[in-house]
């Protein structure tokens, strides 16, 4: 019985997928025709609608006159529509479109009277399209629509009126009622206009087109350098680093990686050499331990307590450091336990410098204990604080010379309790001091006391699983301090 494939059930990824650079490019150059056409669009109905005022300001212009001459001597609209009658009726019908084949009566035989106006209604006496309204917006002349009397909407005022003033004052309004209809170059100067404004959107879309593609390009730059860098990193080059080009959340990414790449690179030069190291401290015990095995059962030599005791050593030395790894391995995993219980910084310290003193002694350093009055306790792993402590000391030690002083210290410093070793040892370089808490490195690495080169990055995970932090300053000749801040 055949099984299907799940393979073959997956949906396959499509082959035809847009690049960042191109969705850009389309983005900007969308944005900037939607602009430009609004722009346009807007721009062409604005001279259009003021053209057309300014064809129906022109136009009104002599009634304006006229109703502002007859008010300043009459104080009064009465009778005025018979003179705004017979004004429109002398006017030439200029708003007037020609006839089809040239024939325009009211230019060919001046006599016969004009037809009537667009928007003008038929009948008694031929409205004129044009109508005059008082200050309070009520209709003094016949005109379209709208006799003596009637109320005109603000609304027609605003869209098609031209106010009459005097002496600053507004004292009515001439609106014109009709459609305005241009003459043919009136509608050729429009015309091109419009043919501006379109070779303006063109010319617009075009640059838009340019400078779309550059700043997609620009803009994009630092992620296909960041996607060539992360395929070196796929084929094994760790260490890569992506030129920086700006300070926004782009730059930020690439500084972000830049680290994150250099972070790798170390830890990856961190294992190998730990791998070395590991394996090295492994077969070193184990060799002496095995050659001694072989000799005591080919009878070359005799069972003694020193061999015994010296296979005992290399043991210890072999178990010693798989308690190490394993003290590492359960703080990685968040897994170290702790038995927490409030203890006295003054009593921990003390009995640290009583452990080591008859060492110090045997070099000649001085152990001197400094605490201050009236520390608060701290919650810690009485035993792994002691073992990080006495690590401390114990490093300090193997470089202090005869006549130097270690100091344990205790201070109150930030809301919590600073523990500080420190020593007038031959101190630590400082290209090398960055790097002392890593695993398996030793500052001097022609030493060959039998340390794995764990002890401080030992230290430093046990003391973060008290929510502390250790830190290190040093000066070659002067000394190093090891600070260990504590949450009281």
């Amino acid at each position: 019985m055949l099984l299907p494939n799940r393979a073959t059930a997956r949906v396959a990824p499509t082959d035809m997928k847009l690049s960042l650079t191109l969705k850009l490019t389309l983005a900007f150059i969308f944005t900037s025709l939607i602009g430009v056409l609004l722009v346009g669009v807007i721009t062409r109905y604005v001279t259009a609608y003021e053209f057309d005022r300014l064809l129906r300001e022109r136009t009104n212009s002599q009634l304006l006159i006229t109703a502002k001459a007859y008010y300043q001597e009459k104080r009064s609209w009465a009778g005025f529509d018979e003179v705004a009658r017979r004004q429109a009726a002398s006017q030439p019908q200029q708003q007037q479109p020609p006839l089809p084949g040239g024939n325009n009566p009211s230019r060919n035989n001046p006599n016969q009277p004009p037809p009537p106006l667009q928007g003008a209604p038929q009948g008694e006496g031929n409205s004129p399209p044009v109508v005059i309204v008082d200050r309070n917006g009520v209709a003094v002349t016949n005109g379209g629509q709208y006799r003596i009397g009637d109320r005109v909407p603000d609304s027609v005022m605003m869209q098609q009126g031209s106010a009459i003033e005097l002496n600053n004052e507004v004292i009515g309004t001439v609106v014109y009622l009709a459609t305005v209809e241009r003459d043919p170059r009136e509608q050729e100067y429009l015309a091109r206009t419009d043919r501006t404004l379109i070779y303006a959107t063109v010319i617009a879309a075009i640059i838009a087109l340019i400078v779309g593609v550059v700043l997609a390009r620009v803009l994009t730059k630092p992620l296909r350098d960041l996607t060539r860098a992360i395929r070196a990193m796929q084929s094994g080059e760790l260490k890569q680093e992506v030129k920086v080009m700006s300070n926004d959340e782009v730059g930020e990414l690439v500084s972000a990686f830049n680290k994150m790449s250099a972070d790798l690179a170390h830890l990856s030069q961190l294992r190998e050499q730990m791998t070395a190291d590991i394996a090295h401290d492994l077969r070193s015990p184990l060799t002496v331990i095995s050659g001694y095995l072989e000799i005591l059962r080919d009878g070359s030599l005799e069972p003694s307590p020193e061999l015994f005791y010296l296979m005992f050593k290399e043991a210890q030395r072999l178990q010693n450091l798989i308690e190490d790894l394993r003290t590492l391995s359960l703080a990685d995993a968040g897994e170290l336990k702790l038995y927490l219980a409030q203890h006295s910084s003054a009593e921990l310290l003390r009995s640290v410098a009583m452990g080591y003193e008859p060492v110090a002694k045997q070099k000649g350093v001085e152990l001197k204990v400094d605490v201050d009055e009236n520390l608060p306790t701290v919650s810690i792993d009485h035993g792994r604080m002691m073992q990080v402590v006495g690590n401390l000391v114990s490093n300090a030690l193997r470089y202090t010379p005869k006549g130097g002083v270690i100091t344990l210290k205790a201070t109150r410093e930030r809301g919590g309790v600073q523990w500080t070793i420190e020593d007038s040892g031959v101190g630590i370089p400082p290209e090398k001091l960055a790097n002392i808490f890593d695993r398996f490195y030793r500052a001097d690495a022609s030493r060959q006391d039998g340390g794995s080169g764990l002890g401080l990055a030992i230290v430093k995970s046990i003391v973060e699983a008290h929510r502390g932090t250790i830190r290190a300053m040093s000066e070659v000749g002067k000394g190093t301090m090891m600070m260990i801040q504590l949450p009281a």
